[in-house]
């Protein structure tokens, strides 16, 4: 291997432990070198965060005039990019999306669910300790719309319907290795309450988590460790 090259990745790995942490970046290498492998190995790390829902509005009042958000239920064709599998059980399990169209085009979504959630990335059930906190998840903006404020008029709307109706927290979880996301999180006041690492192997999933239960292991779909998030004090 020439020295530029060895330099490049050198480089690169110094990057990632910088934007990562030195423990996530060697769990992304090592989820990326397994994946190479073969698609039933995979390694997964999520920090769990809480969010106060407040009134306040992250979107400037003259932005943002132009889209509207609604409330969509469960057809047959359904504009989130997800299997078709995915979205039945999310509203199976009662979760809500919201939508944002401008004029008549879709421009993203945004999902949450109150109470309880069962994850469709790797299996664990989130419950909350409050009937004052919901679970949102899977925040997403078609790629024409990701420098427009799609997702704050998102945010504001669902922040504004859940504190009308009398929740006070949302729990989601954010990926070790989406630095940025958990940058954009940590602006927006979210506080970390956890972490769980998935590790898999076929049928077979491993968690070790900071939450009850420490370390579960799952060797079938039917299987799950339950999370309960503790809102911040």
């Amino acid at each position: 291997m020439k020295l530029s090259a060895l330099c490049k990745i050198r480089k690169r790995l110094k990057q990632l432990v910088k934007d990562l942490g030195f423990v996530n970046a060697m769990l992304y290498l090592a989820n990326r070198s397994v994946a190479v492998f073969s698609k039933h190995f995979g390694i997964n790390k999520y920090y769990f965060v809480a969010q106060l829902i407040n009134g306040n509005p992250l979107l400037p009042e003259n932005r943002g005039k132009l889209l509207r958000v609604v409330e969509l239920p469960l057809n047959e064709i359904h504009p989130c990019p997800r299997p078709s599998n995915v979205i039945k059980d999310r509203y199976m399990q009662g979760a809500v999306c919201l939508a944002a169209y401008k004029a008549n085009e879709f421009a993203g979504c945004l999902w949450y669910a109150k109470h309880r959630f069962r994850e469709d990335e790797v299996r664990c059930i989130y419950e909350f300790d409050s009937f004052q906190s919901v679970w949102d998840f899977d925040v997403y903006v078609e790629p024409k719309f990701r420098l427009s404020p799609v997702f704050l008029k998102l945010w504001d709307y669902a922040s504004a319907k859940l504190l009308n109706e009398g929740y006070s927290w949302s729990f989601s979880r954010i990926s070790a290795f989406n630095a940025m996301s958990l940058g954009s999180h940590k602006r927006m006041g979210a506080r970390i309450v956890g972490w769980a690492v998935f590790f898999q192997v076929g049928t077979v999933q491993l968690s070790v988590s900071s939450l009850r239960p420490f370390l579960y292991v799952s060797f079938s779909e039917a299987s799950y460790p339950v999370f309960k998030l503790k809102s911040p004090k």
